[in-house]
């Protein structure tokens, strides 16, 4: 099964409120991106306008104006649940020591194709035994939370680092479709790659208006 992304269009105020969701999917035409639809991504708390939002349900939209989407609760929400994880990677990992994320082994493979094959890089990559340790934590049936093994870095860094990384991914998650067209995501899983499209990211919804729109995209 496809693994499913969600990626955030950015909307003038000048979008017709009937259009926004037909808008978005045309905008991420343009993207390497596959539209699911619409995705229930933001919390609300109006009762009021409701017409003015995309796809409302119960306490959640796939989009709408900036000021009738409850932004600040989202962040906080998403900081305060990578905070409660990576309190339970702590325990998790305690008595393991640092591991190198995927990376570090493929970008070795890469330098050296012939000597150090792929198969090997993984090899190695899961043998340590902080990987060890949260794979099989992940593998427990009656688990708390999934320990995102391509996150390692971002653990690794501290809980408040690890907290911070929830709050800046909450609102634009995989990918941000800025208002003149530009595509923005991670180009790759190494934290610094999705610090830098972080940082893009929410500069540019800084700029946004309480008025222009976010339509959230299932993706694939």
């Amino acid at each position: 099964m496809p693994k499913t992304f969600v990626v955030v269009v950015c909307l003038s105020k000048d979008t017709p409120t009937d259009q926004l969701a037909t808008t978005a999917a045309a905008r991420l035409a343009s993207t390497p991106w596959t539209s699911a639809g619409p995705a229930g991504h933001f919390p609300i708390t109006t009762r009021w306008r409701r017409g003015s939002l995309v796809r409302p349900w119960h306490d959640t939209a796939a989009g709408g104006p900036l000021h009738l989407l409850d932004l600040d609760t989202m962040r906080t929400t998403a900081r305060d649940a990578y905070w409660h994880r990576w309190n339970i990677w702590q325990h998790v990992v305690a008595g393991t020591r640092p591991a190198q994320p995927y990376w570090h082994f493929v970008d070795r493979h890469r330098g050296e194709p012939h000597k150090y094959s792929l198969a090997k890089a993984r090899q190695h990559y899961l043998a340590q035994p902080r990987i060890a340790a949260m794979r099989t934590y992940n593998a427990l049936p009656n688990k708390v939370t999934a320990l995102p093994t391509n996150q390692l870095e971002a653990f690794q860094a501290g809980a408040h680092a690890y907290a911070h990384l929830g709050l800046l991914t909450a609102v634009p998650s995989d990918g941000v479709i800025t208002l003149d067209g530009r595509h923005l995501a991670a180009t790759a899983d190494r934290l610094a790659d999705r610090l830098s499209y972080l940082e893009s990211a929410q500069h540019h919804l800084n700029t946004l208006s309480p008025r222009d729109h976010l339509v959230a995209v299932a993706t694939s």
